[in-house]
């Protein structure tokens, strides 16, 4: 685990559709402005899409905004008003690829430019398609809304891009079933998978050769241009980045993630030591938060935790994650378990507009 003088400067999550969050908190009848403040942000930055905060300080608003609110689902309410559009370049640049699946590729490759703490993923498995994102930063709160939140957009975007007749096959999310998930059941279609680990939309795969409709050659060039002029992330975050899909396949290794990054595993570790880190820093890193969102945000057994993160049983993973955080992973399921507000229903949260 690498230490404060050789910490990563902070994520950064682009504003976008997000300058909806204070009117959305206001329909509760709730002052959106403390919520800001408590998070460390000035409420000037949602008036901006293009402004940025620090991508903890947004899983920290959504936590206070459904806990203000008394509304379990209001990462679903924030979600659901994204789209295309608001990703900016990025957006237009998804918006006029030829097909499906080569918008949503291009959407992972440049994602980045909108959010930093989190990274999409496609896979495409026996005629299925999962279309996701999974979170890297670390020390992120408010997982279950920020989940909501990713689902309801990646759905917003799957339809703009596939038209109105598509619609999933099945919905994963990888926080505690709440009591009532008729908002979800609504939105999405289907009735989710909770305590899944990953979080995705699934879909036939057929979808990924459909031609976008209205797709701009012209528009999709000068977006082209836009994004090849844009920052490439760190070393340090490609890696993580590159690392948490690569779990997703039960891939970890130093040489799965050069392959990943299209370069030798000497450059790799060579680059990492520039930035004062090593790959097993990066790992070590990218792994613990991983291990703490499966066991703080969902009921998932920890065997099956520890599967996901590549050891061979609970005890080894135990071990490892007590070093990690000076607890075991029962204790800090019990100090840190899921979001009180996902299991709660009533009050205004029983009345919104879905």
């Amino acid at each position: 685990m690498r230490d404060a003088a050789t910490a990563p400067a902070p994520a950064m999550q682009r504003i976008g559709a997000f300058t909806a969050l204070a009117p959305l908190i206001r329909q509760f009848d709730v002052d959106p402005i403390p919520i800001f403040r408590r998070a460390g942000v000035s409420a000037t930055a949602f008036d901006d899409p293009d402004a940025r905060i620090p991508y903890v300080a947004l899983g920290r608003i959504l936590h206070e905004a459904a806990a203000r609110t008394r509304c379990a689902h209001f990462g679903l309410l924030a979600g659901r008003v994204w789209h295309l559009s608001d990703l900016g370049v990025v957006g237009q640049l998804v918006r006029n690829t030829p097909t499906v699946g080569e918008a949503l590729h291009k959407l992972n490759v440049h994602q980045h430019l909108n959010c930093e703490g989190a990274v999409p993923f496609l896979r495409e498995t026996a005629g299925v398609a999962d279309f996701g994102i999974a979170i890297y930063d670390a020390g992120v709160t408010g997982l279950e809304q920020l989940f909501d939140a990713y689902i309801a957009t990646k759905m917003n975007f799957a339809r703009e891009l596939c038209g109105p007749t598509w619609t999933p096959t099945a919905v994963f999310i990888p926080s505690a079933k709440p009591h009532d998930f008729t908002h979800h059941r609504h939105f999405l279609n289907v009735s989710p998978t909770f305590n899944a680990e990953f979080c995705a939309i699934r879909f036939s795969a057929h979808w990924l050769r459909k031609a976008v409709n209205g797709a701009d050659p012209a528009l999709l060039q000068l977006a082209e241009s836009q994004v090849s002029c844009d920052k490439v992330p760190s070393i340090v975050q490609q890696a993580s980045r590159a690392l948490r899909i690569l779990f997703l396949d039960s891939k970890y290794s130093g040489d799965d993630v050069a392959q990943a990054l299209s370069m030798h595993r000497r450059t790799l570790n060579r680059r990492l030591h520039d930035e004062g880190t090593t790959f097993q820093a990066v790992l070590d890193d990218v792994r613990f938060e991983l291990a703490r969102q499966l066991i703080s945000s969902s009921h998932i057994a920890l065997d099956d935790v520890a599967a996901s993160l590549g050891y061979a049983g609970a005890s080894p993973f135990t071990r490892r994650f007590t070093r990690w955080s000076g607890m075991t992973p029962g204790d800090w399921r019990r100090h840190f378990g899921h979001d009180v507000t996902r299991m709660t229903q009533g009050g205004d949260g029983s009345s919104e507009r879905l």
